[in-house]
């Protein structure tokens, strides 16, 4: 039987275990329910060596196939969001305030899917393939990447994959492209010390928030006037918060935002840049001013040959048709961590059928079309069994 075939035949396997995953979502390292339904299916399949509790709550499991060959690995991230659903879905989250917005839900069941169908077809498989449950990916700039890699998760392996279920393509659509698909994404924080006084008597005090408010304008001209037109960078400047009552001249300001570039060099230049602005506008106003820069994910960059693999595969199992070459996006996946340490690739899969509004990823309305289950495990199964031929 096909490949296709085969992931079509268990989709209704597939629902099931990612409605279950969706009622109970679990935010960074809370992760306890959901490793225990992944631990439960894998545990089913028997012949998998299986680790648990790997940083925290993540899991591997590892098949060996009939022959020898190289190991593959295939990553599923597990965290939820704090968002409150509003899908009205039968199977809708069971967790006030925390929903699989960002689809976590699907990665693991296509990651499953894809276990179950190698574990049927081990007789066809050369070498190994590990597949990594990873929590916690939504805590940047601290993923749960880091720490999956640093307890073995990568030890011995030859190339890895991993897929994100993505709303802006079209169900039946897969989006790769070769080098940076994903920013880097870093987190600032900036406090501002003045000195409080009577609001009456502005001259007495040194205004935090005035000059917060400087810097944040400021700021803007990094993107527009100091860095390469031809090379990305988003900074944004989220939250602000400054004084603490209407007649009194705010004696601090604390601003937070984020950084996203996909050159190392844009990093560097963003980071000193803002730490310049900020002793600018403290040196104008009197007051004092402190940068914390935390360098969170790198960029995701996806290696030659394991791109043009992946390409050919998503061609060979759907059609030249299916494969779509997108341009980048400046939101972050902290896959881009295993990328820096072994070849690999990682692909858009769409979520939103014919018709369907196309609700955003981090939305509290999003609900990928259910069609991307079968989808997802079959290319990943391929892309297995194909590997060591």
């Amino acid at each position: 039987m096909s490949i296709i075939n085969s992931a079509k035949e268990i989709q209704e396997y597939l629902q099931t275990i990612r409605r279950e995953l969706h009622e109970n979502p679990e935010i960074s390292n809370k992760e306890f329910k959901t490793s225990k339904i992944i631990l439960r299916e894998l545990e089913k399949l028997r012949n998998f060596n299986i680790r648990k509790n790997v940083n925290g709550n993540g899991i591997i499991a590892e098949l060996i196939g009939a022959k020898e060959g190289k190991t593959i690995a295939l990553r599923a991230d597990m965290d939820a969001l704090q968002i409150e659903e509003e899908t009205g879905l039968s199977f809708e989250s069971k967790n006030k305030g925390v929903m699989h917005a960002c689809g976590h839900d699907n990665h693991m069941t296509m990651v499953l899917g894809a276990a179950y169908l190698l574990s049927k077809r081990k007789d066809e498989l050369s070498g190994k393939v590990r597949f990594i449950f990873q929590p916690a990916e939504e805590l940047s700039p601290n993923g749960g990447a880091k720490g999956m890699i640093k307890e073995g998760a990568l030890e011995g392996v030859d190339a890895i994959f991993s897929m994100h279920v993505w709303p802006d393509l079209p169900l039946g659509k897969v989006g790769i492209k070769e080098g940076p698909l994903m920013a880097a994404s870093d987190h600032f924080t900036v406090t501002i010390k003045g000195k409080p006084s009577h609001a009456a008597k502005p001259n007495e005090g040194i205004d935090a928030l005035v000059t917060g408010a400087q810097y944040v304008t400021a700021v803007q001209t990094i993107v527009s006037r100091n860095a390469d037109p031809m090379k990305s960078m988003v900074i944004t400047i989220g939250k602000m918060q400054a004084g603490s009552r209407y007649n009194i001249v705010a004696g601090e300001c604390v601003l937070e935002g984020t950084c996203r570039t996909f050159a190392p060099e844009m990093r560097d230049l963003a980071e000193k840049r803002l730490k310049e602005v900020l002793d600018g506008v403290c040196l104008l106003s009197g007051c004092t001013g402190e940068l914390n820069y935390e360098r969170g994910y790198m960029a995701v960059l996806n290696e030659e040959k394991m791109t043009k693999y992946m390409s050919d595969k998503i061609k060979e199992l759907y059609g030249d048709e299916a494969l779509v070459e997108v341009e980048p996006a400046m939101t972050a996946e902290d896959f881009s961590f295993y990328l820096n340490e072994v070849p690999g690739a990682f692909a858009w899969i769409g979520t939103t059928g014919e018709g369907e509004k196309v609700w955003p990823l981090h939305n509290s309305h999003y609900n990928p079309n259910e069609g991307v289950l079968w989808r997802g495990a079959a290319l990943l199964t391929k892309l297995v069994l194909d590997f060591n031929k």
